[in-house]
């Protein structure tokens, strides 16, 4: 009798081992599989680096030819104190061709998650401003004039305070 319990205890316990063994297998597959199948775009480019540091000004084109972005383009050089006052990064994200951040080249990877992130067509025009808070501004998908977007910047708190510490 006491043999047969010590075998049913045996059972038990092994039972219990398994329970746990098979659960730290489950939960090793899932851990590897979250690694695995991270999305790119959410390795590809960190945005929360910029946050309460700069605002973001993103123009998404088909190409460097698009004449909506080709006239942004032109004037964020024509005014670029005026950007840098702002705090503003500027990010140029081509379907086809070159992609930069400011004058810093991106990789097609980079440039690809960025535009799956805000889920911007790769054969539209598109201009998003992000705040120092990371929120979402402005979304236009049609002619900007950069005029426009500093007056939207110059409105915000945040900027407000800046610019009376400026004036102090």
């Amino acid at each position: 009798m006491r043999s047969k319990l010590q075998f049913a205890n045996r059972i038990y316990e092994n039972r219990g081992r398994n329970l746990v063994v098979k659960a730290f297998k489950a939960i090793f597959l899932i851990f590897v599989a979250l690694i695995i199948f991270v999305p790119e775009e959410a390795l590809a480019m960190d945005l929360s680096q910029f946050q309460w540091k700069n605002r973001l000004l993103f123009l998404f084109a088909p190409n460097g030819n698009h004449p909506l972005f080709k006239n942004l383009q032109s004037q964020i050089m024509a005014q670029k104190a005026e950007v840098e006052d702002r705090d503003l990064v500027v990010f140029e994200v081509l379907a086809q061709g070159s992609s930069r951040m400011n004058t810093t080249s991106l990789d097609r990877q980079q440039a690809d998650s960025i535009r799956d992130h805000f889920a911007v067509p790769r054969n539209i025009f598109s201009l998003i401003l992000v705040g120092k808070d990371g929120g979402i501004k402005l979304k236009r998908n049609d002619q900007v004039d950069l005029g426009a977007v500093f007056e939207l910047i110059d409105s915000m708190p945040m900027r407000q305070d800046e610019m009376r510490q400026k004036n102090q």
